[in-house]
This record gives structure tokens, C-alpha cells and sequence, in this order.
């Protein structure tokens, strides 16, 4: 699976499918698989699809406003910022050292929901 992907099994809303190398929100049932083969950011990709939803309708996702989105969310489901953190860790292993995603969602905006400059 991409970092990206185990980045996101790591959090509490999401189980891990390695197998077919995708993560299910197990809220929504929304299925994230990576869109390319490319694990340089900000080139990850992410493709949602959602139950009931034809394969061929898939959305793209940007890779780093997914994890933005998705650890907010796991900070109102009680995830500690300290497991946050640590799964950063793994993320940026994973790519070879600091990742792009690293800043963004080590930053007190990260959770507070300040846009980004794009």
C-alpha cells in the first residue's frame, strides 16, 4: 500500500484493506485507493468512491487535503494529538524523511482549519 494510504489506516475512522491496497472509512463506507504509482508529493492522488457509486465515477482526491480532512476528523473522534504525530512519523519514514505532508499536518492550522496558500 502507498504511505499515503497506511498513513490514513492509522487513524481511527479508517480500516486497512492491504490486500487490494486501499482504506475504508468506516463511517461513510467512502473507499480511498491511490489514483498513481508515484509516491513524491504532491503528485499522490487518491481515488474516493463511495458505496453504490459505478468504479468509472471514482473521485480524485489531492493526497494532502485528505489528510488535513481526515485527521480533523479524527481529532473529533478522540485521537490523541500524540498518535498523530507518531503516525506522521511512519508517514515520513516511509518517504524517505520529511514528507510534504509533514508541515501541514504537524501545525496548530492543520486542526484548526486555516486554508492554505496554494
Amino acid at each position: 500500500m502507498s504511505p499515503l494510504l497506511e498513513f490514513l489506516a492509522t487513524l481511527p475512522q479508517f480500516h486497512a484493506d492491504r490486500p487490494a491496497c486501499r482504506v475504508i472509512h468506516i463511517g461513510t463506507g467512502c473507499v480511498l485507493s491511490s489514483m498513481d504509482d508515484s509516491f513524491s508529493p504532491p503528485a499522490v492522488m487518491l481515488s474516493a468512491s463511495w458505496p453504490g457509486q459505478p468504479e468509472n465515477e471514482a473521485r480524485m482526491l489531492e493526497g494532502l487535503d485528505a489528510i488535513n480532512f481526515y485527521m480533523r476528523e479524527a481529532r473529533t473522534y478522540g485521537a490523541e494529538a500524540a498518535s498523530l504525530n507518531r503516525a506522521i512519523a511512519t508517514l515520513d519514514h516511509a518517504m524517505g524523511g520529511v514528507s510534504a505532508f509533514s508541515a501541514a499536518v504537524q501545525s496548530r492550522d492543520s486542526f484548526m482549519g486555516v486554508p492554505r496558500n496554494k
